[in-house]
């Protein structure tokens, strides 16, 4: 089962806003054992986005676009589904009915042009939305069941569990869930863990595991599809299992947990408090450590930044030693 995820809009292709509704649809649709095999992002021009719903019809399973559903000259999902189909718009009138009540409910005047927004390719359903005024659209394409949902999040969210979720399960798409574990590791590269783990990361596992690497921090990452979240679970332990007892440890924690926060762990279980005195650094450090909410900072007893040699004598670095070996060697810490 392959899904792929459209994000349309110029404003993203530009630069100008970061695409935050991919990254969510992928998970919430790994939740259902769904696999996003492609996430795309186009502008606004009418003829690539005709190129991209083409091409992921025919290449997915399961297609979910955001954006492009608004009021103006730059929206055109409706009219490339249509044209894709060999359908025409059908006006909906409980769908405009339902936009005029939204316009009244926030006290504004319903502009006539809100109007294409009622409108439907004929072979398509209308996707209702309770928390704005743009409906989405949902119909069969060549291979594939688009979804087409709202850009702002709020209501994009919203949408998917209550519209989109009960018609893939309708349509026999959603088979058992697709989870993702991951380990992470500091104090080697990402080549030399790899090469320790040998074929655990070889392509074509099932489970599959996955290597990526960001600021110093080497992130293993297991892909399980199983009928239900337990099952799925159980395949998952016995490969974190062989990835701890190879690379020991390295190995410093799991999912959400970040070296920031074992340290407090560890330094909650060794009842020891810290204190910095950090140079070069912009207080990088304290802030890693500070932002760890879960009440390590019982622990974390603050710290000063030393950015010259005043502050460096005031943090207790001896003059001798700044002077041979200056402020960021072994010495001085």
């Amino acid at each position: 089962m392959r899904a792929e995820i459209l994000s349309i809009g110029s404003e993203m292709t530009s630069g100008q806003n970061f695409d935050t509704n991919g990254p969510w649809l992928s998970r919430a649709l790994a939740g259902l054992g769904i696999a996003t095999a492609f996430r795309t992002t186009i502008g606004d021009d009418p003829e690539d986005n005709r190129q991209v719903f083409e091409i992921a019809s025919r290449r997915a399973d399961v297609v979910i676009s955001t954006g492009g559903l608004g009021p103006t000259k730059d929206d055109l999902t409706r009219e490339i589904l249509a044209g894709l189909a060999g359908v025409p718009l059908e006006f909906h009138a409980e769908s405009w009915r339902k936009i005029q009540e939204t316009f009244a409910q926030r006290n504004r005047p319903c502009p006539e042009r809100n109007r294409v927004q009622a409108m439907c390719p004929a072979t398509g359903e209308m996707l209702e939305n309770p928390r704005g005024t743009a409906p989405g659209l949902w119909m069969k394409l060549n291979r594939a069941h688009i979804a087409c949902l709202p850009g702002p999040p709020r209501e994009m969210h919203g949408m998917f569990d209550d519209e989109v979720v009960p018609r893939l399960t309708a349509a026999g798409l959603v088979r058992g869930v697709r989870i993702e574990r991951r380990i992470h590791t500091f104090g080697q590269g990402e080549s030399a863990v790899e090469e320790r783990l040998g074929d655990i990361t070889a392509r074509g596992n099932d489970p599959e595991v996955g290597i990526t690497a960001s600021d110093a921090i080497i992130t293993l990452r297991i892909f399980s599809a199983g009928s239900d979240e337990k099952a799925a679970r159980a395949r998952v332990a016995p490969i974190e299992a062989k990835i701890r007892e190879v690379l020991g440890p390295l190995v410093f924690g799991a999912d959400d947990e970040t070296l920031a926060h074992v340290v407090l762990k560890e330094l909650d279980r060794c009842r020891l408090s810290l204190s910095l005195a950090e140079g070069v650094t912009g207080g990088a450090l304290a802030l890693a450590l500070s932002g760890e909410a879960w009440g390590g900072m019982r622990w974390f007893q603050g710290g000063m930044i030393a950015l010259t040699s005043a502050a460096e004598l005031w943090a207790g670095m001896q003059e001798p030693t700044r002077r041979a070996k200056g402020s960021e060697g072994e010495e001085a810490a």
